[in-house]
């Protein structure tokens, strides 16, 4: 099989299992099959496994997922495609940016799904499914492992992008973790922002120059531990069901 034929069979076939895990949780979430005790076993399992320092590690992780942090890097990922005069790749980056967030909230406000801490947050955020930290995550932290296996070469572009991509897993596991989410909605935010992720990276497929990639890497490597400080002491007095 041609290379290119190889590439959109996988492409297609991520898109594919992004969208079936998506409808199954939208199923289950209908009452197609008992997501709410899927839900609740997996919440009572997780809550064994609490302890001051897994608490810590996991307020730290789900703090990289907050829109604070990941506007602007999604800004700088955009800017970086477009410092390569990749226009194409660059609209179609900020396009998606744009558009998964409203999504989420469309979903969130259709479904008026309550969280497992009440009142965390405010409006169409107020509501549990799907988990928009996970969601964004998935794309933002996705496109920049796509950008790095894309742009860089040898073991190093393996690392770093499975680094990002285990970096959305963990945010949306650690949404379940600080009582935010249901788990059906951290799994639907995460094939919700996959499924987008498998668009972009078709557009994103041709190699790229490794310099704004190491910019990037670069600002993200300074960024994420001074952000992951500074929210901290406020994400231990915002999610409750940890107190």
């Amino acid at each position: 099989m041609p290379l290119v034929d190889r590439t959109q069979a996988i492409y297609f076939a991520a898109g594919a299992a992004c969208l079936f895990v998506f409808l199954l949780m939208a199923l289950g979430l209908a009452g197609a099959w008992d997501a709410a005790s899927f839900d609740l076993a997996v919440a009572d399992w997780v809550a064994h496994w609490r302890n001051p320092a897994l608490t810590d590690t996991m307020l730290v992780i789900t703090s990289l997922g907050d829109g604070a942090y990941l506007k602007p890097m999604g800004v700088l990922v955009v800017i970086a495609l477009a410092l390569q005069r990749a226009w194409r790749p660059a609209a179609a980056t900020a396009a998606a940016f744009l558009l998964l967030p409203l999504l989420v909230n469309l979903i969130k406000s259709g479904t008026a799904r309550a969280r497992p801490t009440i009142d965390l947050y405010a409006g169409a955020d107020g509501f549990s499914f799907p988990s928009g930290h996970a969601a964004n995550s998935a794309l933002i932290y996705g496109a920049l492992a796509v950008l790095v296996y894309r742009s860089l070469t040898g073991p190093a572009r393996w690392m770093a992008a499975t680094a990002f991509a285990l970096l959305a897993i963990l945010i949306a596991a650690s949404r379940v973790y600080v009582g935010a989410h249901w788990p059906i909605d951290a799994l639907a935010g995460l094939s919700l922002g996959g499924l987008l992720l498998t668009g972009l990276a078709w557009v994103l497929a041709r190699p790229s120059h490794p310099r704004p990639t190491h910019f990037l890497l670069a600002c993200f490597a300074l960024t994420a531990p001074l952000y992951a400080w500074y929210a901290l002491p406020f994400a231990h007095t915002f999610y409750e069901a940890l107190s």
